[in-house]
């Protein structure tokens, strides 16, 4: 039976001499900041942030054809909790506007094209870098300057040039990443309605920038889902409509965000192999509170942490309230889903249907969690509880909602391979410190993220991908570029199958010693995919000790025109890679290129 690597501490207490835990109260100005560990704070007390929508900028000749925003990337102040003081942030704000946490949520049409100039303006002195005490010099990026950013429209379909990836970056003072293009990106939306996201993906900075605060959601519409109508039946839509974004944090005494600053390994000795806060956050506020009417919310739940999966559930008062799923990250399901509980990894989006009618006013449920970290079998930083739900508001109106079990949702092609084209294995395995047995990297087909592209990737195929997971962890694989759909999972001899690979990768990779797949998968039939699964994704979670297979249709924007280089014949490079943020920077994360 494989047998997970070791697991230490990723955060640890660091109690500055004769400080001890105190109540939530802001610390006096004598008293230094206590380090690693969150202060209690009082739950429930701040109701739930809701970003606002960003405003298009009207552009004479120009608006009838596309939205045009221009989106600051800043530094300034926010408060995660009443209790707490104020903590440095960088987020996303509309030019000449206060930046917001999470940032304003771009709303976009099928079709309609969104061009959004991104301005950055934050600061790259290193001196004054909000967690520079964290930054682990033996970790790729870490000479590079501090204050780059790249935006990433996380479930865009867009050209090369325009999707974000690593060294795409640049920085208020006008340097730039090696494969910088513009700092003006076009995407055409030709894809569902759904719920994306945009954060930062820059080179050995993509573990900081969207946990001080760079993430916002990006909300698609089309004729069948307007935001109103669903296939013309009503869904809860306004003020019901609501995103849910889950974050975990660690806070000092002083409100100011804490990121590990010591490792576990003497490889790496800053650098932790997953981070995971104690603290809740949600849509930007430590435990809050949202205060509903008894009637049906359209809940956009999108899992934003680091590293944190979330198994959720709606408490009430000891029963578990059942909802419905209704879509995931590219778009909707081929029919709703009952759950009474839901396991997100990073990455990933759901789009659910929860119905509080007929509860007494004063009902309270509380938005639990009960997946262990690391997931699926650690035991560290439990957070059980995240957000309170009181029902307390009367109806301001009939809920004129069809019931989630009613709704007729639109059909989800399966989609078939293109011919004579073979599937593609990614194989995940970690690394140890020989002197600790503790993770310092994962790689895949033993590349890592800076090794030369070896996936090429012919327009408009369609591919089945494997997964074949070979650490202790689940692993949210994240491609760029396209919508994919998962296939199955089949349990494989774990053992047998590394040490196969291992002597592969000793032999210099010599294609007689390279593992057949086949021959190790002995536990056990494919398991078909969740229910929830059964829509267009673009992040899956890959077990351990599970092959994980997906299916991508390989088709670009027609931006891509602008990216088609005639003497590589191909049209610009993307990646992929697992979306707990300190696996992709060390070193989980591996360039594609698209050919023709």
């Amino acid at each position: 039976m494989h047998t997970p690597q070791p697991r230490s501490i990723l955060w640890t207490a660091l109690l500055v001499a004769g400080l001890a835990a105190g109540p939530a109260t802001l610390p006096l100005a004598a008293e230094p900041p206590m380090l690693g560990v969150s202060p209690i704070l009082t739950k429930y007390v701040d109701p739930l942030p809701v970003p606002p929508a960003a405003t298009p900028r009207f552009v004479r000749g120009f608006s009838e054809l596309a939205d045009y925003y221009e989106i600051a990337m800043t530094q300034h102040q926010h408060r995660f909790h009443s209790e707490l003081g104020p903590a440095t942030v960088w987020t996303y704000g509309m030019k000449g506007q206060p930046g917001i946490y999470l940032g304003p949520t771009i709303v976009a049409h099928r079709d309609r094209p969104v061009i959004v100039k991104w301005i950055n303006q934050l600061p790259n002195d290193p001196n004054t870098f909000p967690l520079k005490d964290s930054i682990d010099p033996t970790i790729m990026g870490a000479d590079l300057p501090t204050g780059r950013a790249i935006p990433h429209l996380h479930g865009g379909k867009t050209a090369a040039r325009f999707d974000g990836t690593p060294g795409q970056w640049w920085t208020a003072t006008g340097q730039k990443g090696p494969d910088f293009v513009t700092d003006t990106f076009t995407y055409t939306n030709e894809q569902p309605a759904a719920l994306l996201w945009y954060h930062d993906h820059s080179m050995g900075a993509t573990r900081f920038n969207p946990y001080l605060g760079l993430a916002a959601a990006y909300l698609i519409f089309d004729k069948v889902d307007t935001g109103t109508t669903i296939n013309g039946q009503k869904v809860p839509s306004g003020n019901y409509h609501l995103p849910i974004v889950l974050q975990d944090k660690v806070f000092n005494s002083d409100g100011t965000l804490f990121y590990p600053t010591q490792g576990n390994n003497s490889v790496h000795p800053i650098w932790v192999p997953e981070f995971f806060g104690d603290t809740p956050v949600i849509n930007g506020k430590a435990y809050p509170r949202l205060d509903a009417e008894p009637r049906r919310y359209r809940l956009r739940l999108l899992n934003g942490s680091q590293a944190r999966f979330y198994d959720l559930t709606f408490d009430h008062d000891g029963t578990a309230l059942p909802f419905h799923v209704i879509g995931s990250e590219q778009g909707l399901l081929p029919a709703a889903v009952p759950k009474t509980n839901l396991l997100i990894a990073p990455g990933e989006r759901f789009d659910v249907i929860v119905d509080f009618t007929g509860l007494p006013l004063g009902t309270k449920i509380t938005v639990k969690n009960s997946a262990l970290a690391p997931y699926p079998d650690g035991g560290m930083s439990d957070i059980p509880e995240l957000m309170q739900i009181a029902v307390n508001t009367p109806l301001a109106g009939a809920d004129l909602s069809v019931p989630a079990a009613a709704l007729k949702l639109p059909a989800v092609p399966r989609l078939i391979p293109t011919p004579h084209l073979a599937h593609r294995e990614v194989v995940g395995q970690e690394t140890a410190d020989p002197a600790t047995d503790t993770p310092i990297g994962v790689k895949f087909n033993g590349y890592g993220s800076m090794d030369p592209t070896t996936d090429f990737i012919k327009a408009g195929s369609t591919e089945t991908w494997e997964w074949i997971n070979l650490t202790g962890d689940a692993h949210p694989m994240h491609i760029h570029l396209v919508s994919f759909q998962v296939l199955d999972r089949q349990p494989f001899d774990v053992d047998g199958y590394e040490a196969a690979w291992d002597a592969y990768l000793a032999s210099g990779r010599l294609p007689a010693l390279k593992p057949v797949l086949s021959s190790f998968l002995t536990l056990g039939p494919p398991v078909p995919p969740a229910p929830e699964e059964m829509g267009g994704k673009d992040t899956v979670k890959a077990y351990p000790g599970f092959v994980t297979r997906v299916r991508a249709k390989f088709d670009l924007p027609w931006t891509s025109v602008l990216d088609m280089d005639f003497r590589t014949r191909t049209f610009g490079t993307y990646v992929y890679h697992c979306h707990i943020l300190e696996h992709e920077e060390n070193d989980m994360m591996r360039p594609f290129e698209i050919t023709f």
